[in-house]
């Protein structure tokens, strides 16, 4: 090609004069050809195709235009030289097709007397020569033709071209894999093979079928690269199940049921786990502060919301603590005795989660509010005790803890009016360690010391004084018995891990935590309807049984229930004397012990010497004696208690109380209306699994109307898929991080790990234990004896003979 006819191109081509040709000056000739015309002229989109891949391979900048020099180098060495197809195979690049000129085109015009533009002689199909004498071998994979690219193939969006290229090497048996790509402003103009985006949409100008390798398998199809995408159907299990705690094995799983098998899962649980990771680490460093802005919004859009936190001289979160109107409100009914106790392993950074726990009309374990510590020391206790007390307006009477020195520090320094008591198991765990090992075989010690501290029927003066933690100590503070240990606290604690993971980030912790908040909630709402809804059933004539049924939530009935029962048929009168105003009665109970029950006939009030109503708000079997006695029908108000009645008519035992307060449960109805749309896929769906025909009509169906609904050339993009994850975490990633999470803390649990003869020493050290089954005191129980499997194993072998 010379000079001057290179010059003439440009000349002619060039649109604004400035001597070089650019993408925008040939498709302003092109617009107007015709089908033959722009089939030729596609020699210029191959130049342009061989400009940039010459750069690209020499590592330098790609340019978006050509000059007279290029433009004649180039289109030169398109008739010796191959170029990529436009998803390029994994192990080898695709070859193109000849490249005919026809007359009539635009090329032809740029002929001269004194020459072509272009060679006529010279064979785009010919191989360049080599010295190797080896023959290559070549493949042309079997596909139809209609998932077969071809050239001058449209496509409106450059996702399209891709995944219609996708499917076809997912169909004959390859990987693709993107080699570089080219954008003008936002819009990609150029992905090797050359794409153009001006007007006409994305254009396939050159493929070429034929492979250096064989195709894949059928069996191994699914192990492919482009069979292991996580696609939009993927993430959105993968997060509704990671929303839900299931982890990545059990997602993959469930992926497999609901797809249909492993052949069409898409992923394999790598692709699963790996996603999740990826998940975690979309707000790795960036948690705390996004938890905080989280709670901060909760608070402009509920003020009943409370939160507070405090950071350490690095800006590291260090303690929080938070409460919703709902656990304001359940504080308000139940909240005069709590339970406090600490756990571990909820989060990545070992902070300790620290729940208030109470005891609802239902006897269900109840949240009043949490948080998160990084230090187990009196300090810590002190503030978050101090933001509970201030969030709730007052006080608990009394507070169950175990015998943690830094809450007993605390709880000295803010609860100064609340009785504290520690927990009885841990109490009786003590008991182990400070008697003699001879007494600790003693079963009539073991029996006598039981019944003396859990019982609650003794006087204080029964028992050594030095036992200043049992429940006798407690017969006179009202509600004592509702709560002796932490085990309730204990339980929510079991209840909140279920729903989290330690190695949750804290955004995830709060998400877990709001979910079995909102799990417990759901649980005492269906308690309440089954309140109003289910008559219970009676076991007497007793018209206060009847009574009792209208009054009481369903486990309180029950306790009512067998003291009306045991009032009926065990307890007898001994006794009956007035003095003053009081009409004094003894009865005995089963157990031949006499009780005094107390009628006030100026107050209308009862009083039994066994305190039941006291301590844990019902009435006893005694009280309902005299009651039946006195031909009374109606309990009377003052003996129904708070605690234990239906929700409605619970009382609540802090002043103060707003029953109006704040709980912003709303009703979404868009919600609402998408769980009803996936009733209907999934109805459908199942109606028609099994045929392939009209499965092909209902995929048709939807695609319409997805155009109806959201119109042409909607597009999952990168940002949208963003937006998934923003969605799953209910915020972003701030721009901005004033606090910092914390350091992973080590906890007062942390130490080195025994080695197998110290846990040997330390388990030998222990005192042994009675077997319930082979009477016999040693390191096992009726769970695990020997010696009854033994008579079991024995017991199977005679049946199966």
């Amino acid at each position: 090609m010379a000079t001057e006819e290179a010059e003439a191109a440009v000349a002619l081509m060039d649109s604004d004069g400035d001597g070089l040709l650019v993408l925008e000056d040939f498709m302003k000739i092109v617009e107007g050809a015709g089908e033959e015309e722009k089939q030729s002229d596609l020699i210029v989109f191959h130049s342009f195709q061989a400009h940039q891949k010459l750069l690209d391979l020499n590592s330098q900048i790609l340019l978006q235009f050509l000059n007279i020099l290029t433009l004649m180098e180039n289109i030169d060495r398109l008739g010796s030289t191959s170029t990529n197809s436009a998803v390029e195979d994994g192990l080898g690049s695709t070859s193109t097709g000849s490249t005919s000129i026809n007359d009539g085109s635009i090329m032809n015009d740029l002929r001269n007397p004194g020459g072509s533009l272009f060679d006529t002689n010279s064979n785009s199909d010919s191989e360049p020569e080599s010295n190797n004498t080896a023959v290559e071998v070549s493949y042309l994979p079997d596909c139809p033709s209609q998932l077969k690219p071809y050239i001058g193939q449209i496509f409106l969006r450059l996702d399209d071209a891709t995944e219609f290229y996708n499917k076809y090497a997912r169909h004959v048996g390859f990987d693709t894999r993107k080699h570089g790509s080219k954008k003008k402003g936002d819009h990609v103009t150029w992905l090797y093979v050359v794409c153009s985006r001006e007007g006409i949409g994305y254009v396939v100008n050159q493929f070429d079928e034929i492979h250096n390798h064989d195709m894949m398998e059928l069996r191994h199809k699914r192990f492919m690269r482009l069979n292991r995408n996580i696609d939009l159907l993927h993430q959105k299990f993968i997060l509704d199940c990671a929303s839900a705690n299931i982890g990545p094995t059990l997602t993959f799983k469930l992926l497999n049921e609901v797809l249909g098998g492993l052949d069409y899962v898409g992923c394999t649980v790598v692709e699963v786990r790996n996603y999740r990771r990826d998940l975690r680490a979309y707000t790795s460093g960036a948690d705390a502060q996004m938890v905080l802005n989280e709670m901060s919004r909760k608070k402009e859009n509920c003020p009943a919301f409370t939160y507070d936190f405090e950071v350490n001289s690095k800006d590291m979160l260090t303690r929080l603590f938070w409460c919703d109107p709902i656990a304001k409100k359940n504080f308000y009914l139940y909240g005069d005795i709590v339970s406090f106790d600490t756990t571990y392993s909820t989060n990545r950074y070992c902070m300790i989660f620290a729940p208030f726990t109470g005891k609802d009309n239902h006897g269900r374990p109840v949240a009043f509010g949490a948080g998160l510590l990084s230090k187990e020391n009196a300090d810590s206790f002190t503030w978050l005790f101090e933001r509970f007390v201030k969030c709730m307006g007052s006080a608990q009477k009394l507070i169950i803890t175990d015998q943690d020195l830094g809450m007993k520090v605390a709880l000295e320094r803010v609860l100064v009016d609340t009785r504290h008591r520690w927990c009885m198991w841990h109490i009786m765990f003590k008991v182990v360690e400070k008697l003699p090992k001879n007494l600790l075989g003693n079963e009539d010690l073991k029996k006598e010391l039981n019944h003396c501290v859990w019982s609650e029927l003794i006087e204080p003066e029964e028992f050594d004084e030095e036992w200043n933690k049992v429940p006798a100590f407690f017969r006179d503070f009202p509600m004592s018995s509702l709560i002796k240990t932490t085990s309730i606290s204990e339980s929510q604690n079991i209840f909140f891990k279920r729903y989290s993971k330690s190695r949750s980030n804290l955004v995830e912790f709060l998400m877990n935590y709001n979910n079995a908040l909102d799990g417990q909630r759901s649980n005492n709402n269906r308690l309440e309807y089954l309140d109003f809804n289910t008559i219970p059933t009676l076991k007497t004539n007793s018209a206060l049984e009847k009574h009792a049924s209208t009054i009481y939530s369903d486990i309180g009935f029950k306790l009512i229930q067998s003291e009306i029962e045991e009032a009926v048929d065990n307890v007898t009168m001994v006794t009956v004397s007035n003095i003053g105003e009081n009409e004094i009665y003894v009865v005995n109970d089963k157990f031949s012990k006499n009780w005094t029950v107390s009628y006030s006939t100026s107050f209308d009030s009862y009083a039994c010497s066994c305190k039941m109503f006291g301590r844990i708000g019902l009435v006893c079997s005694h009280i309902f004696w005299v009651l039946r006695n006195k031909k009374i029908k109606l309990i009377p108000n003052e003996l129904h208690g708070g605690r234990w009645l239906k929700s409605k008519f619970v009382k609540a035992v802090h002043c103060g109380f707003d029953d109006d307060i704040e709980t912003f449960i709303v009703v979404d109805e868009t919600k609402q209306e998408y769980r009803d749309m996936h009733g209907d896929f999934y109805d459908i769906a199942r109606l028609i699994e099994v045929d392939g025909d009209k499965i092909r009509a209902f995929r048709q169906i939807m695609a319409e109307g997805r155009k109806e609904v959201l119109g042409e050339g909607n597009v999952l993009s990168i940002s949208e898929k963003r937006l998934m994850i923003e969605n799953f975490y209910g915020s972003h990633v701030p721009s901005q991080i004033d606090v910092h999470p914390p350091d992973v803390v080590k906890t007062k649990g942390c130490g080195r790990r025994l080695s197998r003869l110290e846990k040997e020493m330390r388990e030998m050290s222990k005192p042994g234990r009675k077997c319930g089954k082979c009477g016999e005191v040693g390191r096992h129980d009726s769970r695990n004896c020997d010696k009854i499997q033994d008579e079991n194993n024995k017991k199977k072998r005679r049946n199966q003979c």
